[in-house]
């Protein structure tokens, strides 16, 4: 049994197609080709531009902050209100000291 790989199939390719192609026969002479170049073809309109690409872990990264995006506000609120009571606790000891 073949190893199983998340690689996608390549697609297959589609073999170009031959152009009229006119025999050779010795009796016949050929007429020379014409050599003078095409008139150039209209501007191709310009392709979009792709997305660069990402890495798993870049991908799971930006996936885990738009989950958790809630959590930094809160751990925010959390550390202001820690610091808060880290000041009122300072400010209560000098109060506390002073009366007594």
């Amino acid at each position: 049994m073949a190893k199983k790989t998340n690689r996608p199939k390549a697609k297959s390719t589609a073999k170009p197609t031959k152009s009229a192609v006119t025999p050779v026969n010795s009796d016949i002479e050929s007429a020379p080709l014409d050599t003078t170049p095409a008139a150039p073809a209209a501007p191709a309109a310009p392709r979009t531009p792709r997305a660069p690409k990402i890495s798993r872990s870049q991908a799971a990264a930006e996936r885990l902050e738009d989950e958790y995006a809630y959590i930094t506000g809160d751990l925010r609120r959390v550390f202001i209100l820690a610091a808060l009571m880290f000041a009122l606790l300072i400010v209560a000891n000098l109060v506390f000291t002073m009366i007594g």
